[in-house]
C-alpha cells in the first residue's frame, strides 16, 4: 500500500501543482441555511471531508516541494551572503590600503610645500645680489627649476589627494551598502530557516497590522540588485587598486625627478663655491702683492724726497758759497779754481735735482695707480666676499632640508591598523595639512 501511494505521489508531484481544497459549496450551503448548519454540525465535517477526499493526497508533495524551494532559497541566499561577506572583506581591505596611500601622500605633500618655502628662500637670496651677470647664473636657473619642480609636484599631489579621497569616500559608502544588505540577508537567512523548522504545533505570532507592510520586489530584480552590488563592490576595488599602484609609481617618479634636481643644483652650488673661493683666495694674494708694491714705492718715493732734498739743499749751499765768494773786490773776483769747482759743483746738483724730479713725478703716478689698483681690488674682494657669502649661505639652506629616504617604503609598508571595528574613528581624525 505504501508503495502504490508512493508512486501515486511521486505522479502527482511531476504534473499537480499545490492548490487550496474548494469549500465555496460548504459555505454556500451555511449561508443559505443557517439552520442546517446550526443543527448538523457533524455533516458539514463529513461533507467537508468528502469534498477534499480527491485533492488530499497532494499536500504532502507539495509541502515537500515548498520545503525543497525553502531550502533552495536558503543555500542562494547563503551563498549571496559569502561573496557579501567577501567584498565586504575586500573593500575593508582596500579602504586600510587607500588610507595608508592617503597618509603617503599627505606627507609627501607637506615636506613639498615646506621644500617650495625653502626653494624660495634661497631663490630670494640669489635675487639679493643685484648683479645682471648672476641673473643668467646656472645656480638661480638650477634653483628656478627646482623650485618650479617642486610647486608642480605639490599642485599634482593636491589633485591626486582629492582624487583619492573621493575614491576612498566611494569605498566607504559602498562598504555601507555592502553591510547593510549583508546584515539583510542575515536577516531573511533566519526568517527562511524559522520558515523551515518551523512546527504545526508551535503557537501563531502574528506581527501588527500598522508594521507588517510587505513590498515586494520581484526574484530578477532581487538577483539584479545582488549582482550589481557586487560588481560595482569589485569595479571600485580594481579602480582604487589601479589607482594606488598608478599613484604609488608617479610618486616614485616625482621623487626621482626631484631628487635628480636637487642633486643638480646642488652641484652648481658646490661648484659655484669652489669658483667664488679660488677668486677670493686670488684677490686676497693680489690685493697683498699690491700692498707690497704698494709700500715699496712708497719707500722709493721717500728715497727719492730725500735725495732731493739733500739735493736741494746742498744746492742752495753751494749756490749761498758762490754767492759769498762772487762778493770779492775788483781784480780778486777771477775764475779761479774755487769758483770754477763751486760752479761745476752747482751745476751737478742742479742736473742732478733736475734728474730726481721725473722719477719722483713717475713714482708719484705709480703710486697714485697702484693704490687705485688696491681700492679696486678691496671692493672686488668685498664683492665676492659677499656673493661667495651669500652663495654659502643657500647652500646651506639647500642642504638643511634633506627628503627623508624611502618615505614612501617606509609608509606604504607600514603595518595595518584599520580595522572594521575602528575605521570609524580613523575617518574622523583630522588630516595632515599640507
Amino acid at each position: 500500500m505504501w508503495q502504490r501511494r508512493s508512486l501515486r505521489e511521486d505522479q502527482l508531484r511531476s504534473d499537480v501543482r499545490f492548490t487550496l481544497p474548494v469549500l465555496s459549496t460548504n459555505k454556500s450551503l451555511l449561508s443559505c441555511n443557517p439552520q442546517l448548519g446550526s443543527n448538523k454540525v457533524l455533516t458539514l465535517g463529513a461533507e467537508s471531508i468528502c469534498t477534499l477526499a480527491e485533492d488530499i493526497s497532494r499536500i504532502p508533495s507539495a509541502t515537500r516541494s515548498t520545503t525543497r524551494h525553502l531550502s533552495s532559497r536558503h543555500t542562494e541566499v547563503s551563498q549571496w551572503q559569502a561573496q557579501i561577506s567577501g567584498s565586504i572583506g575586500q573593500v575593508d581591505s582596500e579602504i586600510s590600503a587607500l588610507e595608508q596611500m592617503k597618509d603617503t601622500a599627505e606627507c609627501c605633500l607637506q615636506e613639498k610645500q615646506l621644500y617650495s618655502l625653502l626653494m624660495s628662500d634661497c631663490v630670494a637670496i640669489l635675487n639679493s645680489l643685484s648683479s645682471a651677470v648672476h641673473r643668467q647664473d646656472r645656480v638661480l636657473i638650477e634653483l628656478k627649476k627646482e623650485e618650479q619642480l617642486t610647486n608642480e609636484i605639490r599642485e599634482l599631489l593636491q589633485k591626486q589627494i582629492c582624487f583619492l579621497i573621493h575614491k576612498l569616500s566611494s569605498l566607504k559608502q559602498i562598504h555601507t551598502q555592502l553591510l547593510a544588505d549583508f546584515q539583510d540577508k542575515s536577516e531573511a537567512i533566519k526568517l527562511t530557516t524559522k520558515c523551515i523548522t518551523y512546527n504545526l504545533n508551535t503557537p501563531c505570532s502574528r506581527l501588527p497590522a500598522g508594521q507588517y507592510k510587505p513590498n515586494y520586489v520581484s526574484y530578477d530584480k532581487w538577483l539584479s540588485h545582488c549582482k550589481d552590488l557586487w560588481l560595482m563592490a569589485d569595479n571600485l576595488i580594481k579602480d582604487s587598486s589601479s589607482f594606488r599602484g598608478n599613484l604609488r609609481f608617479n610618486l616614485v617618479n616625482l621623487k626621482n625627478a626631484q631628487e635628480c634636481q636637487r642633486r643638480s643644483t646642488n652641484d652648481a652650488l658646490r661648484k659655484k663655491v669652489n669658483v667664488l673661493s679660488k677668486i677670493q683666495d686670488t684677490l686676497i694674494w693680489e690685493r697683498q702683492r699690491t700692498r707690497d708694491e704698494f709700500s715699496d714705492l712708497t719707500k722709493d718715493i721717500e728715497k727719492v724726497v730725500g735725495q732731493l732734498r739733500n739735493c736741494d739743499s746742498k744746492l742752495h749751499q753751494v749756490t749761498h758759497r758762490l754767492d759769498i765768494l762772487n762778493q770779492r773786490p775788483r781784480h780778486e773776483l777771477c775764475l779761479d779754481q774755487p769758483y770754477f769747482s763751486l760752479t761745476l759743483e752747482k751745476h751737478d746738483l742742479t742736473k742732478m735735482a733736475a734728474g730726481f724730479r721725473p722719477i719722483l713725478k713717475r713714482s708719484q703716478q705709480d703710486l697714485e695707480l697702484t693704490r687705485r689698483r688696491l681700492m679696486i681690488l678691496e671692493d672686488n674682494l668685498a664683492k665676492n666676499a659677499y656673493a661667495l657669502e651669500v652663495e654659502r649661505k643657500c647652500q646651506n639652506l639647500h642642504q638643511s632640508f634633506l627628503p627623508v629616504l624611502d618615505t614612501i617604503v617606509v609608509l606604504a609598508n607600514r603595518p595595518r591598523l584599520c580595522s572594521a571595528n575602528n575605521r570609524a574613528l580613523l575617518t574622523v581624525k583630522p588630516g595632515i595639512v599640507h
